[in-house]
C-alpha cells in the first residue's frame, strides 16, 4: 500500500507541474482564420472603443471525443477495462461596460460517460455545470487583471445542498509585444485535488504562421498555412469536480463513495488539423494517446488509474 500511495503522489505532482506550465490566459479575440482551443477561462476579450453600444459577442464551443478502454487500478490491484466519452458545450459573452472594464460571462456543461467496473467506483457518468462571471479592468494597452467567479453543480440527479460548488481566481496579463502575452494567476478550487495552484503561461505568435500557445486546457505548438488551414500538436486536458450517485458505493460493497467527491482527469498528447470556414465557423479534429486518466476521491484519500489508450476528438467553434 505504500508503494501504492507514493505513486498516485507522484501522479499528482506531475499533473500540477504539467498544469502550472500549460496555462496561460491569452484571453484577446485570436485573429480571423487562427486556430482556437476551446477554454472554459477563454471569456474575456480586450475591450474597444465602441463596445458599449454592441451586443455582448456570444461564442459556442462545442467539443465530443473518445478514450478507449483500458485497466483500471484501484487499491493495487488491476481491474477491468473502462473507456471514456466526453460531450462538452461552453458559451461566452462578454459585457463590455467601458473601454477599461468589463464583465466575463460563461456558461459550461461537461458531460462524461464511463464504462463500469465491478468493486471499483467509476461511476456510469459524470455531469456538471459550471457558470463563470467576474471582473475585468484594463489597466493600459499592456496590461490588463481579471477576477473570476464559478459556481458549480456536481450532478444532476438527487441534488443536495452539499451538490454546489464553488472555485474563482484573479489572473494579470502582460503584452510584452505585439507577438508576445504573458501571464500570471491564481486559481482557488476548494473541492478539488488540487486546491490552490499558481499558474503562469504564454502565447509567442513566432511569425505569421507559426504559434506557440501554452493554454491551458489545451497547450499546442500551431502551424497555419493560410488563413483557413491549420495544423497543431499539443496536449489536450478533460477534467471536472463531480459527486457520485447516492447508490456508487453500495453498488460495489464500498457504501463510502455513495454520494463521494470526487476529480475526473484525463491529460492526452496528439497532433490534428482544423479549418476555419468563415470568422464564426471552425471545425477541427485530433487524435493521438491519452498518457494519464485518473478519478481522485480526495476526502476518500483513495484514486483510480486507468492505463494508456489512444482516443480521438472533435470541436466546433461558433460565433453570434
Amino acid at each position: 500500500m505504500k508503494s501504492v500511495r507514493i505513486r498516485n503522489i507522484r501522479k499528482k505532482l506531475t499533473i500540477e507541474a504539467f498544469i502550472l506550465v500549460a496555462w496561460t490566459a491569452a484571453i484577446s479575440t485570436p485573429a480571423v482564420g487562427r486556430a482556437q482551443s476551446p477554454d472554459p477561462t477563454n471569456i474575456m476579450p480586450e475591450p474597444r472603443a465602441g463596445d458599449t453600444n454592441r451586443p455582448p459577442r456570444i461564442q459556442a464551443q462545442i467539443e465530443t471525443s473518445y478514450t478507449a478502454a483500458g485497466k483500471t487500478e484501484f487499491l493495487g490491484t488491476k481491474n477491468g477495462n473502462s473507456d471514456a466519452f466526453n460531450t462538452s458545450v461552453n458559451l461566452s459573452a462578454p459585457i463590455p461596460l467601458s473601454e477599461k472594464w468589463i464583465i466575463p460571462l460563461g456558461l459550461r456543461s461537461q458531460n462524461l460517460f464511463l464504462n463500469t467496473v465491478p468493486g471499483v467506483p467509476v461511476p456510469d457518468k459524470i455531469n456538471t455545470l459550471s457558470f463563470n462571471t467576474g471582473l475585468g479592468h484594463r489597466l493600459n494597452d499592456s496590461w490588463m487583471i481579471t477576477g473570476i467567479f464559478s459556481p458549480t453543480l456536481y450532478k444532476f440527479s438527487d441534488v443536495g445542498g452539499n451538490d454546489i460548488g464553488f472555485s474563482g481566481g484573479i489572473n494579470v496579463l502582460w503584452r510584452y509585444s505585439p507577438s508576445l502575452t504573458l501571464t500570471a494567476g491564481l486559481i482557488v478550487s476548494p473541492d478539488s485535488d488540487l486546491k490552490v495552484l499558481p499558474m503562469v503561461g504564454a502565447d509567442w505568435r513566432i511569425n505569421d504562421e507559426w504559434d506557440l500557445r501554452l493554454m491551458f486546457p489545451q497547450p499546442r505548438l500551431i502551424y497555419q498555412p493560410d488563413e483557413h488551414w491549420s495544423f497543431h500538436f499539443g496536449a489536450n486536458i478533460v477534467g471536472t469536480t463531480f459527486r457520485s450517485s447516492d447508490t456508487l458505493g453500495t453498488s460495489i460493497g464500498r457504501p463510502q463513495y455513495n454520494d463521494a467527491l470526487g476529480t475526473y482527469r484525463d491529460i492526452r498528447v496528439g497532433g490534428g488539423l482544423g479549418y476555419q470556414f468563415s470568422k464564426a465557423f471552425r471545425l477541427e479534429a485530433e487524435a493521438g494517446y491519452s498518457v494519464s486518466r485518473q478519478i481522485d476521491y480526495t476526502r476518500i484519500d483513495e484514486t483510480v488509474d486507468f492505463d494508456p489508450a489512444p482516443y480521438v476528438r472533435l470541436g466546433m467553434n461558433l460565433g453570434f
